[in-house]
């Protein structure tokens, strides 16, 4: 059954002066609302136990997939290479499980959405088309990527909000959970990636 992608909430005034980091809150909120998981999935009530699905999915996915594919979106999107971010698209639906790329894909149409009135939208805005015409999946990492280039958000940020919002929407049934830290947290994964990714290459 397709997802209920509809949204209710105004997009705020996205002309100048945008702190990325605040937008992203705003942002995501609509995701948390529709989206019980995005990739990461956990059942786990007890916290080490959430950890240790966190772990398995970032060393699984987010580091050798999902990381790798954010950046590229987001380098693509930077340089208005439209044809490198569909093909970042493709390859990363390519990458994921079924039920992993159908849950991105529902992710991504909820972002296509809420930012369709953003102005000035560049890359983002023709990726969309792509996805309306059915050439491009929109996955969750691609969208993001765009988005996160259209409000000047740095690859760092790109990547630890991306983390932030598969932990949040993912332990919604346990509130209590507090974030992971240390190696395992959202923003020391984040320079691992980059990293591993070469951190030159990715500078804001």
């Amino acid at each position: 059954m397709a997802a209920d992608i509809r949204l209710h909430a105004p997009l705020p005034n996205a002309s100048g002066g945008v702190d990325g980091l605040a937008w992203v809150q705003w942002l995501f909120q609509s995701v948390r609302a529709q989206r019980t998981t995005l990739i990461f999935q956990t059942d786990a009530v007890e916290r080490v136990l959430a950890l240790v699905d966190w772990q398995r999915f970032t060393e699984n996915i987010f580091l050798p997939v999902l990381a790798p594919a954010l950046l590229r979106g987001w380098r693509s999107s930077q340089q208005g290479d439209d044809a490198a971010l569909a093909a970042c698209d493709h390859d990363l639906h390519a990458r994921l499980s079924s039920a992993h790329a159908e849950r991105s894909i529902a992710g991504g149409a909820i972002l296509l959405d809420q930012t369709r009135g953003a102005k000035y939208q560049a890359a983002l805005g023709r990726f969309r088309v792509r996805v309306e015409e059915g050439t491009s999946s929109g996955h969750l990492a691609m969208v993001w990527s765009a988005v996160a280039v259209l409000f000047q958000i740095p690859p760092l940020d790109l990547l630890s909000e991306y983390l932030r919002e598969e932990w949040i929407v993912a332990t919604q049934h346990c509130p209590h959970h507090e974030v992971p830290q240390g190696p395992l947290s959202f923003s020391g994964l984040s320079h691992r990636a980059l990293h591993e990714a070469g951190v030159m290459g990715f500078s804001s």
